[in-house]
C-alpha cells in the first residue's frame, strides 16, 4: 500500500507541472494541493504550488479585485486555520492558511503565519520560503528578519545568509540589541567552522558596538550595496589606508569592496597586497581564486546571456576549472597540514577526473572531522570511476555510519545511499540495490531516477 500511495503522490505531481507548463495554474494548483494532502513532508510539491500562485496572480490583470475576492473567499480558511493553530495541530493549519496564499500569495499577515507552522513542523524550506517572501515584500520587517536570520544560522547553517538578515535589521534599527547579537553569534560560529573570524565581521562587530552610526558605517551595514555605496566606502577606505598602510584588515576591507564593485583587477591587486604584509595569511590566495573565478563566472554568464560562442564559454570552464587547480595546488603547497584544503583539491581533482591524485587528498582529508563523511563519499566515487566497486561499497558504508545511528535522511545521506546502491548496481548486486534504493524512496519518491529503479524491480519480478 505504500508504494501504491507513494506512486499516485508522484503521478499527481507530475500532472501537476504538466499543467504548470501549459498555464492551467488552477488545476495544477489542486493537484498539488491534493499531493500535500496525502503526504504533507513533500516539500517540492509545496514549494511549487507557491510559485505557481504567485505567477497566477502575476497574469492577473486585475490584481487588487483578484486579491480582494480571494479574501472574502478565504474567511473560513482563515477561522479554520486558526481553529487548528489553537490546538497546536499545525499540519492542518498550515493547509488551511495556504488554502488562502493560492488566492492572494502576497497576504503578509498569512505567510508569517505559514512560516511558524512550516517552522514547528521541521519544514525548514518552506518556512524560509515564507519568511524570504515577506523580507521581499517588506524589507524593513524586524521581526521578519530575526526569524528569517535564525533559521539560516540555527537550522541550515547559511552563515552568510544569517549574517545578511541580521545586518537588514541594523539598517532600519541601530541599536537592536537581537540583532547586534545574532552577528556576534555567527562570528562564533564562523570561528568553529573556519578556524578564524572573517575580518570584515569581526571588525564590523567592533564598529556596532563603539562607534557612532555616521553614513559611512550606514553603508557599510547594508547588505546590497549600490554603485554610489561601494564609490563612497572605496574612497573612505582608501583614506583609512593612507593613515595606516600597514594595516591587513584595511587593505583586505579595501579588495572586498573592489570585489563587490566587479572591479576585479583591483580586488586581486589589493589582495596581493595584503598578502605581502602578511605573507603567512594562505587565506588570502584563497580570496584570490574565488575572484578570479567570479571574473571568469562573469564573463560566462554575459556570453549566455548573449547567446555567445558555446566554443567560448566551453573554453572559459576549462579556464576556470584550471585557475582552481593551480590555487588549490599553491595553497596546499603553503599549508600541508590544512585538511579542509585537502578535501577541496580532492574535489577539484575529481572534477577533472584526475582520479589517483584526488584519492590522495581524499586519504588526507578524512582525518578532518568536518569533512570525514563527505572525503568517504568522494572515495566511493573515486573507487567507483577505477571500477573497483567492492572498494567503493566500503567507503559509502563508511559514510553511511552517522546514518545509520540516528536513522534520519538529509540530502548528502540521500547522495550517498544512491551512489552505494549504484555500486551494488554494478557489482550484479541487484537485491541489495534496490533495498537501498529503496531507503531513498521512502522519503524522497521525486530523487533523480529512483522511482524509475524501484517500479522496474516491481515489473521484472
Amino acid at each position: 500500500m505504500a508504494k501504491q500511495s507513494s506512486e499516485k503522490i508522484f503521478k499527481i505531481y507530475e500532472k501537476a507541472k504538466e499543467a504548470f507548463q501549459r498555464h492551467n495554474y488552477d488545476y495544477a494548483i489542486n493537484l498539488l494541493m491534493t499531493a500535500i494532502g496525502l503526504s504533507p513532508q513533500f516539500t517540492k510539491a509545496r514549494h511549487l504550488m507557491h510559485l505557481i500562485a504567485r505567477k497566477k496572480l502575476e497574469s492577473n490583470k486585475s490584481i487588487i479585485l483578484s486579491r480582494i475576492t480571494g479574501n472574502i473567499v478565504n474567511i473560513p480558511n482563515y477561522f479554520t486555520g486558526l481553529f487548528y493553530l489553537l490546538k497546536t495541530d499545525y499540519s492542518k493549519a498550515l493547509i488551511s492558511f495556504e488554502k488562502i496564499l493560492i488566492h492572494d500569495p502576497v497576504n503578509i499577515q498569512i505567510l508569517k503565519i505559514a512560516g511558524t507552522c512550516a517552522k514547528s513542523l521541521k519544514l525548514i524550506d518552506s518556512s524560509i520560503e515564507f519568511y524570504e517572501t515577506v523580507k521581499i515584500l517588506i524589507p524593513s520587517d524586524i521581526k521578519n528578519l530575526k526569524q528569517l536570520g535564525d533559521l539560516y544560522k540555527d537550522e541550515v547553517a547559511d552563515l552568510e545568509k544569517a549574517k545578511e538578515c541580521y545586518a537588514n535589521i541594523l539598517q532600519y534599527d541601530k541599536n537592536n540589541y537581537a540583532a547586534r547579537k545574532g552577528i556576534s553569534d555567527v562570528a562564533a560560529l564562523g570561528t568553529i567552522e573556519k578556524g578564524s573570524y572573517d575580518d570584515i565581521s569581526s571588525s564590523f562587530l567592533t564598529k556596532v558596538k563603539d562607534i557612532d552610526y555616521t553614513d559611512i558605517v550606514e553603508k557599510k551595514m547594508r547588505a546590497v550595496k549600490s554603485e554610489e555605496d561601494l564609490i563612497v566606502l572605496i574612497n573612505d577606505t582608501l583614506q583609512n589606508h593612507q593613515k595606516e598602510p600597514h594595516n591587513v584588515k584595511i587593505v583586505i576591507e579595501l579588495a572586498k569592496y573592489h570585489l563587490q564593485a566587479k572591479n576585479y583587477e583591483d580586488a586581486v591587486s589589493w589582495f596581493e597586497k595584503a598578502r605581502s604584509l602578511n605573507p603567512d595569511d594562505y587565506t588570502l590566495t584563497k580570496h584570490i581564486m574565488n575572484t578570479r573565478q567570479q571574473q571568469i563566472d562573469d564573463k560566462i554568464i554575459q556570453l549566455m546571456a548573449n547567446n555567445g560562442d558555446k566554443k567560448q564559454i566551453a573554453e572559459l570552464e576549462k579556464l576556470k576549472i584550471q585557475t582552481v587547480l593551480q590555487y588549490l595546488k599553491e595553497m596546499v603547497d603553503e599549508k600541508p597540514t590544512d585538511r579542509e584544503l585537502r578535501y577541496q583539491f580532492g574535489k577539484a581533482l575529481f572534477n577533472t577526473s584526475s582520479i589517483d591524485e584526488a584519492i590522495k587528498q581524499f586519504q588526507i582529508a578524512i582525518n578532518e572531522p568536518r569533512y570525514r563523511l563527505k572525503a568517504y563519499n568522494y572515495l566511493g566515487l573515486c573507487f567507483s570511476r577505477k571500477n573497483m566497486f567492492d572498494l567503493a561499497e566500503v567507503q559509502f558504508n563508511t559514510a553511511l555510519e552517522n546514518y545509520n545511528k540516528t536513522g534520519q535522511i538529509n540530502e548528502f545521506t540521500k547522495e550517498v545511499l544512491y551512489n552505494l546502491a549504484s555500486a551494488y548496481e554494478n557489482m550484479g548486486q541487484i537485491e541489495h540495490a534496490i533495498e537501498t534504493f529503496k531507503n531513498i524512496y521512502k522519503i524522497d519518491i521525486g530523487y533523480k531516477d529512483v522511482s524509475q529503479k524501484i517500479d522496474k524491480s516491481y515489473y521484472t519480478n
